[in-house]
């Protein structure tokens, strides 16, 4: 016997429609607003698109490589990029934000899942609505989803999972525990950060009947799990079987630990809670500033373990990811950053949800709901205001555009050059994708300038 899902309130269907396709619609469109113009072309996400544009055949058994070495611990992320390449690329000219059209796509359907479940459990669909716009409308968001890169999409698989675990799906069959085991598995494939994220998501669905103590439910949960990880760890298996092991994949991990556990570097509390808080801070409050967001958000989740202490699968969405992070981050002796926690703000955001929901009552409720939301719809402008100021480049569109007209005037070109571009992008990439080949020995240099427009220089050949 396992412990009984919390009841869930199940809104009427025309009302679910209306409004999941409302959300759907307008954040797609909020996300890839401007995205032809101010795509992000940088080194990252040329790297990945390079590997999107080969056969499948091609593609990596590893996920991408990080900065601190090794890499990613599945290939899910090129695979899914590789999907969003044949699917969308055709009807851009395999242009590479037809890559983040694909991860706006899965962004925005995510956010209906965590949509559904807040309403169903809350019972209120404008506390629904708000805490998700607080989420998916935050600028660093906005801006990243309009980009190709992996913690976003990280990010995107722990909050659909998290949306299913609330909405019941790890207390179903084992076909249900599979399927949220590899929704959250698939964060890893791309960013290794989400493992605290996973960790909450796998006790959600082990720890229910293990309090009850039915240990054949718990066993069989524990067997879909490790399931369908292995599965999902097999092309990693593969490529560590066909390269130098020395390539490991997780090395830095080991190594942060190997040193704390020795005692050659000390447990990092502070630094860990001033990034937990800092993240907090620079994910879910800009443009404003809040340095007291993380007492804010701690108070609520010790409030959170003791109103719902007895609701293990909500405790495992959203007190256990920010505690493990917390203290999983005192072994880290490496440098810290703001994205490492992307996979967290899900569940920062349920526990000022359930705050709101476990203080409030009837028409109390009523009014704390549609003030959320009311405060989600007010900083709006704000918010996508942000979102335009990072993480975006101006001249994309000026860049596609020029490269185009090289392309029609059949110029052999030896170098294109762009001097608006930012740091790490690469002025010849667009035309490569577009088909055209440069010709080192060539006579002639292109300069594209930021509205399109092409002038060439004429170089001596020897």
């Amino acid at each position: 016997m396992t412990t009984a899902a919390p009841e869930i309130h199940r809104p009427p269907w025309p009302a679910v429609l209306a409004v999941t396709t409302g959300l759907f619609v307008g954040l797609t469109v909020l996300r890839a607003w401007d995205i032809t113009a101010t795509f992000l072309l940088q080194d990252d996400q040329i790297r990945y698109w390079d590997t999107a544009l080969r056969p499948f055949s091609e593609q990596p058994l590893v996920g991408p490589r990080t900065h601190y070495g090794g890499y990613a611990l599945g290939p899910l992320f090129y695979w899914v990029l590789w999907f969003f390449r044949v699917t969308f690329g055709p009807f851009v000219d395999n242009l590479p934000h037809a890559g983040a059209f694909g991860q706006i796509l899965l962004a925005s359907a995510a956010d209906v899942l965590l949509l559904l479940a807040v309403w169903r459990r809350a019972r209120s669909l404008p506390l629904a609505l708000g805490t998700v716009l607080l989420l998916a409308t935050a600028p660093f968001d906005l801006a990243l989803n309009a980009t190709i890169w992996n913690p976003i999409m990280a990010a995107i698989a722990i909050k659909a999972a998290t949306a299913l675990i609330l909405l019941g799906w790890g207390e179903r069959s084992l076909v249900h525990v599979g399927v949220v085991a590899a929704l959250a598995w698939s964060s890893v494939h791309a960013n290794l950060p989400a493992i605290f994220a996973v960790g909450g998501i796998f006790v959600g669905i082990v720890l229910p009947p293990l309090v009850v103590r039915d240990m054949r439910a718990a066993g069989r949960r524990v067997a879909a799990i490790a399931g369908v990880v292995v599965a999902l760890q097999l092309p990693y298996l593969a490529h560590r079987l066909w390269v130098d092991p020395s390539q490991g994949g997780v090395g830095a991990v080991t190594t942060s630990l190997g040193q704390v556990l020795t005692g050659e570097e000390p447990l990092r509390w502070g630094e860990s809670a001033s990034w937990l808080t800092e993240s907090l801070d620079r994910i879910l409050i800009d443009p404003w500033q809040a340095s007291w967001i993380g007492w804010l958000v701690a108070a609520c989740a010790l409030f959170v373990t003791v109103r719902y202490r007895k609701d293990i699968p909500l405790l495992a969405v959203t007190v256990v990811p920010l505690l493990g992070a917390l203290l999983g981050y005192t072994l880290w002796t490496r440098d810290l950053d703001h994205y490492y926690y992307l996979s967290l703000m899900p569940a920062a955001g349920l526990i000022l949800q359930s705050t709101v929901s476990g203080l409030t009552r009837g028409r109390t409720a009523t009014v704390a709901g549609v003030a959320v939301l009311v405060l989600a719809v007010a900083i709006l402008p704000a918010r996508v205001r942000q979102s335009t100021t990072f993480h975006r480049m101006p001249g994309y569109d000026g860049l596609v555009a020029g490269s185009r007209q090289i392309l029609r005037q059949e110029v052999d070109v030896r170098q294109i050059r762009a001097d608006f571009l930012p740091p790490h992008s690469n002025s010849e990439f667009i035309y490569l994708v577009l088909g055209g080949r440069l010709d080192r020995e060539g006579r002639w240099i292109a300069s594209i300038d930021a509205e399109g427009l092409v002038s060439y220089q004429q170089v001596s050949v020897p």
